[in-house]
C-alpha cells in the first residue's frame, strides 16, 4: 500500500499550498480521505471565480462589451452562486486571510454579494479581492450594491482591490481603512465626493493604483490625499472625443511618494501639494488625438514637470515635443514609439539627460495610427529622425547600455542605431532583434568594448566588437 506523504505535511504547509487552488479544487480534497474532510474549511485563502464568462475587461484600456445571458450561463451561475454560500457556511468561524470573487451577476444578486462580503469582514480577512461585472441592460439607475461600511472601518483589511460597475461607494468622513496599505480600484464615472472621502482616509496607504472611465463630460474634480503613499498609479478614459477639453481637474497630495505612473487618453489638469520629486515615473498619453485637445501643451508641459528629477523614466506618447523639462538625474529611460512617432522627440530627451546610462527603445502598436493615417506606408519609407548637429552629453560621456525592440523595417531606426553605436565612447552594449539591423551593426565602430547582442525569444547572439 502506497503511504499517503501529503497527509503527513504540517497543516500549515498543506494550508499554502492548497492556498494557491481555486476554492472549487480546494473543495474536491475533501474526498481523498477521511482525514481531508475538513482540512478545506480552514484554508486561509478563498479565490472564487465564475469561468463561464470570464471577466475580460480586467486589464483592458476599453470600456468592457456587454455579454448575453444564454440558458447553460444562468444554469452555470446559480451553481456557482450556491456553491459559495456554501463554501462560507461549512467554513464555520474560520478565519479568511485572502478572499478573490470574479463574476458577472446579476442585479438580484446584489444581497448575496454583500453578504459575502461581510462574511469575510467577519472572519478578519486582510486582502480582499473584487471583479463583479454586470451586464448594463440589468439596471438603468445607480449600481445595485453599496460597498458595506464594515469594508471601510476593517481592522485588518491590508490589500483592497476592486473592479466593477455593480458597486457604489458611500464611505464615512473619518475612521476609515485603519491598516490598508495598498488599494486598487477601477470605477466608471465615479462620484467625486465620494472618491475624495475614499482617498483621503486611509493613513498607511502605501501604494494606490486606480483606473476611472470618465465617459459623461460633467465637471469633475477629484482629489487624492494620502500622507503615506509611496506609489500611485493613475489610469484615466474619457472617451470624449466629441470634447476637445475634458472639464476636470486631479488634485495629488502625497509627501512621501515615490513612484508616480500616468496614463491618459485627454490630458487632465494636473495639480500636486507638498510633493517631493518622485525616483520613478511612467507617462502614457496614448491617444493619438491629443494634441488637438485645448490646452494639451500646457498641461503636458506643467505634468512632465513633476518627473524633472525622476532616476528612471518610462514615456509613451505621440505628442509631446517642446514640453520636456531637463533630467539632471535621469539615468534609465525607456521610449516607447509608435508608427507615426516624431523621432525628434528622441533627440530632445538625449540632450535633456546628461547623466542617461540606460536606454531602450521599444516599438508600441496603436491602431489609431494606422485608422488615421492613410500614408502610413510612408512612415516605414521615409527618414523621419536628422542627426543631430551635436551629440547629446549622455551619448558620449555616461550612456552604458541601448536596447531596440520591435521596430522592423524603418530606415531610420538604422539611422539611429548607427549613430548611438558610432557615438557611444563608454557604450559597453547594444541589443537588438532584428537580424538585419544586427549585421549591419557589426560594421559600426565607436566604443572599442561594445558588445552588440540579437535577442530573439528562441535565440540569442553575442558579438564583440573587438
Amino acid at each position: 500500500m502506497v503511504a499517503d506523504r501529503i497527509s503527513k505535511l504540517p497543516k500549515e504547509l498543506l494550508y499554502g499550498i492548497l492556498s494557491l487552488l481555486p476554492a472549487k479544487d480546494v473543495v474536491r480534497t475533501c474526498v481523498l480521505s477521511k482525514g481531508w474532510e475538513s482540512i478545506w474549511a480552514s484554508v486561509p485563502n478563498l479565490d472564487c471565480e465564475f469561468e463561464t464568462l470570464p471577466i475580460v475587461w480586467r486589464d483592458s484600456v476599453s470600456l468592457p462589451d456587454g455579454i448575453t445571458w444564454e440558458d447553460e450561463h444562468v444554469s452555470d451561475h446559480v451553481d456557482f452562486m450556491t456553491f459559495v454560500d456554501r463554501v462560507l457556511y461549512f467554513r464555520g468561524n474560520s478565519v479568511v486571510k485572502k478572499f478573490r470573487l470574479h463574476c458577472y451577476c446579476r442585479v438580484e444578486d446584489a444581497p448575496r454579494i454583500d453578504g459575502w462580503i461581510r462574511a469575510a469582514i467577519r472572519r478578519n480577512v486582510v486582502e480582499l479581492d473584487l471583479c463583479v461585472q454586470a451586464h448594463r441592460d440589468d439596471y438603468q439607475d445607480d449600481p445595485p450594491l453599496e460597498f458595506p461600511r464594515r469594508v471601510f472601518m476593517c481592522k485588518t483589511l491590508e490589500v483592497l482591490k476592486v473592479k466593477s460597475d455593480f458597486i457604489t461607494y458611500a464611505p464615512p468622513t473619518s475612521g476609515c481603512f485603519p491598516s490598508l496599505k495598498v488599494l486598487d480600484i477601477r470605477v466608471d464615472n465615479p462620484e467625486a465626493d465620494s472618491m475624495e472621502k475614499f482617498f483621503s482616509c486611509c493613513p498607511v496607504l502605501e501604494d494606490l493604483s486606480l483606473f476611472a472611465c470618465v465617459t459623461d463630460g460633467r465637471l469633475w474634480n477629484f482629489k487624492v490625499s494620502a500622507p503615506k503613499l509611496k506609489r500611485l498609479k493613475m489610469t484615466f478614459l474619457t472617451d470624449l472625443y466629441d470634447d476637445n477639453n475634458p472639464k476636470y481637474y486631479i488634485s495629488i497630495n502625497a509627501p512621501e511618494l515615490e513612484q508616480l505612473d500616468i496614463k491618459q487618453d485627454f490630458l487632465s489638469n494636473y495639480s500636486f501639494v507638498n510633493l517631493k520629486s518622485p525616483v520613478k515615473g511612467s507617462v502614457d498619453f496614448y491617444c493619438h488625438l491629443g494634441k488637438l485637445q485645448r490646452h494639451f501643451f500646457e498641461r503636458a508641459t506643467a505634468l512632465l514637470k513633476t518627473f524633472a528629477n525622476v532616476k528612471y523614466l518610462s514615456i509613451s506618447a505621440h505628442f509631446v515635443a517642446g514640453c520636456l523639462p531637463t533630467f539632471n538625474h535621469l539615468t534609465e529611460l525607456k521610449l516607447l514609439v509608435f508608427d507615426c512617432y516624431h523621432w525628434d522627440l528622441l533627440t530632445q530627451l538625449l540632450k535633456k539627460s546628461n547623466n542617461l546610462a540606460s536606454l531602450v527603445i521599444e516599438y508600441e502598436e496603436d491602431e489609431e495610427c494606422i485608422e488615421d493615417h492613410e500614408e502610413l506606408e510612408r512612415y516605414s519609407k521615409e527618414d523621419l529622425w536628422s542627426t543631430p548637429e551635436s551629440v547629446p552629453i549622455c551619448v558620449t560621456g555616461h550612456l552604458k547600455t541601448i536596447t531596440i525592440r520591435g521596430l522592423e523595417g524603418y530606415p531610420h531606426v538604422k539611422k539611429v542605431a548607427k549613430c548611438l553605436l558610432n557615438s557611444g565612447k563608454v557604450l559597453t552594449k547594444m541589443t537588438v532583434d532584428n537580424d538585419e539591423l544586427y549585421k549591419e551593426l557589426m560594421l559600426e565602430r565607436g566604443s572599442r568594448t561594445c558588445q552588440v547582442e540579437l535577442s530573439k525569444l528562441q535565440r540569442s547572439q553575442r558579438f564583440s566588437i573587438l
